[in-house]
């Protein structure tokens, strides 16, 4: 199979004068030997580097016929790289059949040149300083199957025999925006078109740099495995991508309800990735600071996932608004850890006992319209790791005179639920009236220097 040059397509010039030199430079250490252009894209799997090259020696040009002596001429692998770096989805799609040596080719096709990319991006990905902190589980055959499964669920064909044509891959790419974060990536890393500190400059949105405070010289082992990290951050709004801070894991704290909300309440944003007895990997983005309460609270920025036996974001459907729930120690509400639903029939909950939790959706968890997360609707907790996300907030210290008011205000006023308690006994908050003064006063004093600067300004 050869490429051709579409209408519209970029041709070699779309490259400056640089990129030309560079070019001709890559060009020489790329076909320089029939092995050096397998060694040269080492990375990328026999077959496929094998493959690559039939579809680079078949590309028409006007010198084709002038053939270098290992079978490829300058001219042809500038028109690649124009297509691969530069060009249409069109081009790119192109090139995608070609790494199988067809315009027409299966799902099974599909699936192995999409492990192979998958590949080629975590081996350049893992090669990164910052990388290095995450001590991820290895992704495995089952865990790329899973992440690929993900990737190319846009495509119409289901059967692993069913065929698809390049037009088919062009829609895939177009409508798969985290396909072709992959794509781009890999052929730049593999050409080196660009230096490699420019090429990783683009890679932070799917990677973020881990801050493990308190345990830098421990390895902290993730439940994530490695295609896990890229997934989740890649659905991450894009102020949370760059930093993930490590906030708790029962490996590390052990099993302790206690230990979980000490180490995630007020930390601002937070991953939670929960593992059940039976396997299933899931959690929840909490976009708000996580705090003990007596009702539901937080933001349609929430979203809860699943990663294990399947991939999933679920976001809000805005049926209600109960995304975020955390009690402990009360003994007239629920106390424990929840996202959607309701009360006892949430999406994710972690019961305060920590051990015990459940996921109840039938059909669907009416605040994020998810499905049952867990392997069972009642599960056995395994894992639980909670990552902040983002750089931590420093909090502002207040004024002498801002603390002066704190330090007055009522206990009741911070605690609602005892509020609302002797509110129910028929007891009224006898303080209620002086706060309600101490503003007025307040509001009042600051009206009369309002007043007293009018006549200067006149």
């Amino acid at each position: 199979m050869g490429g051709s040059e579409s209408k519209g397509s970029p041709g070699p010039h779309v490259f400056t004068q640089t990129e030309i030199q560079h070019l001709h430079s890559k060009f020489d250490k790329l076909f320089k030997s029939p092995q050096s252009f397998q060694d040269g894209l080492a990375p990328l799997s026999t077959d496929l580097s094998k493959n690559l090259f039939q579809y680079i020696n078949h590309i028409p040009t006007h010198q084709s016929n002038q053939k270098h002596k290992h079978g490829v001429t300058p001219e042809q692998f500038h028109v690649f790289a124009a297509h691969a770096l530069k060009g249409t989805f069109e081009e790119k799609a192109t090139i995608f059949c070609g790494m199988k040596n067809s315009t027409d080719i299966t799902m099974k096709d599909v699936s192995e040149v999409t492990t192979g990319l998958l590949e080629v991006y975590k081996h350049y990905v893992t090669r990164l300083p910052h990388w290095r902190g995450i001590h991820t589980m290895s992704s495995g055959a089952e865990g790329n199957q899973r992440f690929v499964s993900y990737l190319t669920k846009g495509l119409a064909a289901s059967g692993e025999n069913e065929r698809v044509t390049v037009s088919d891959i062009e829609t895939w790419m177009s409508k798969t925006p985290h396909l072709m974060n992959l794509f781009d990536t890999v052929f730049s890393s593999l050409f080196q078109f660009h230096s490699m500190n420019e090429i990783m400059e683009n890679i932070p949105a799917m990677v973020p740099i881990p801050l493990f405070e308190g345990h830098r010289d421990e390895a902290v082992l993730s439940v994530l495995d490695y295609n896990s990290v890229l997934y989740l951050n890649y659905n991450l709004p894009s102020m949370y991508q760059t930093e993930w801070r490590f906030l708790f894991s029962n490996s590390v704290y052990g099993d302790s309800f206690s230990q979980l909300v000490a180490h995630i309440t007020n930390k601002g944003p937070t991953l939670l990735v929960v593992r059940d007895k039976k396997g299933h990997l899931f959690g929840g983005m909490a976009a708000d600071n996580w705090e003990c309460r007596p009702k539901f609270y937080g933001s349609s920025s929430c979203f809860l996932f699943t990663l294990n036996p399947h991939y999933g974001i679920y976001t809000p459907t805005m049926y209600n608004e109960n995304f975020m729930y955390l009690n402990q120690g009360q003994a007239t509400l629920l106390n424990g850890l929840g996202m959607g639903g309701q009360m006892d029939y949430f999406g994710l909950w972690i019961d305060s006992s920590f051990n015990h939790g459940h996921s109840k959706a039938k059909p669907k968890c009416t605040t994020y319209g998810s499905p049952q997360l867990s392997a069972d609707p009642e599960f056995e907790v395994d894992i639980i790791e909670v990552w902040g996300l983002g750089p931590e907030k420093k909090e502002e210290e207040d004024s002498d005179e801002e603390k002066e008011k704190n330090v007055k205000k009522s206990i009741l006023q911070r605690d609602p639920e005892s509020k609302a308690m002797l509110e129910l006994m028929g007891r009224t908050q006898v303080s209620e009236g002086f706060k309600e003064l101490d503003e007025d006063e307040d509001q009042s004093e600051e009206m009369k220097r309002k007043m007293n600067t009018i006549p200067k300004l006149l």
